[in-house]
């Protein structure tokens, strides 16, 4: 009976989350809140049965995951697009994307999908290049917090895919990243000043970015010793 748990509660989270695509559907929902809300109502149990099954890979294919995660996470940008064609809108579907694409993403990276075209290496500097523009796109147009967060998900993420492919860097690098995000989040700050808004949330923005090299060194520290020792 323990055995067929995981695999009734992600069977489970799949009937939630089509009956509320359905339930969407007939009660005329945006498409950006009947994607939100069915991920919401579903990820949880789909959750579960991953983390209870001792075999996960086998009862849910890491590639089939994805692709569901990918298309829910299409789903849900469109729908922000939909809504708001802006460049605010832009950012906030990507990151709308990011939230719901991390759980796939996360999966299939911890058990082996092999679908990235990228070497790790250079998924790390593509993704940290990807979430240092999102957050200056998100001062430029006026949504930081929309724009840190998105960047904080795809930079972190790239970073924390790269390690547990084995990627690693030396003190040198991590203390040059860190100057780095110090540099950044001041300039957010001096632009908040500059422009005359509430100072309090520029300051929260920019202290945000600025520590995102020394939460990544904070998750990273145990794996990265763990390899030196094995080594």
């Amino acid at each position: 009976m323990s055995r067929r748990v995981p695999e009734f509660a992600v069977i489970t989270g799949v009937f939630l989350g089509i009956s509320v695509l359905v339930s969407g559907l007939l009660l005329g929902w945006s498409l950006y809140a009947t994607v939100v809300v069915g991920a919401l109502v579903s990820y949880p149990f789909v959750g579960f049965g991953i983390v209870r099954d001792d075999d996960p890979a086998a009862t849910i294919r890491p590639r089939w995951l994805l692709a569901a995660g990918s298309v829910v996470a299409a789903a849900g940008a469109f729908g922000v697009l939909l809504d708001d064609p802006s460049p605010r809108g832009v950012l906030f579907a990507i990151l709308v994307a990011a939230a719901l694409g991390a759980p796939a993403a996360g999966y299939a990276t911890r058990y082996g999908a092999d679908v990235n075209p990228l070497s790790p290496r250079t998924t790390v500097f593509v993704g940290a290049a990807a979430g240092v523009a999102l957050v200056v796109a998100g001062v430029l147009v006026g949504t930081p917090y929309v724009g840190v967060g998105a960047g904080v998900a795809i930079g972190l993420g790239a970073a924390l895919y790269g390690t547990a492919r084995g990627v690693t860097f030396d003190r040198r690098t991590k203390r040059l990243a860190a100057a780095g995000g110090g540099v950044l989040g001041v300039g957010i700050v001096a632009v908040g000043v500059v422009r005359g808004g509430p100072l309090g949330e520029w300051l929260l923005v920019g202290t945000a970015t600025a520590l995102v090299p020394s939460l990544y060194a904070a998750l990273t520290v145990e794996r990265v010793g763990a390899a030196g020792r094995r080594s």
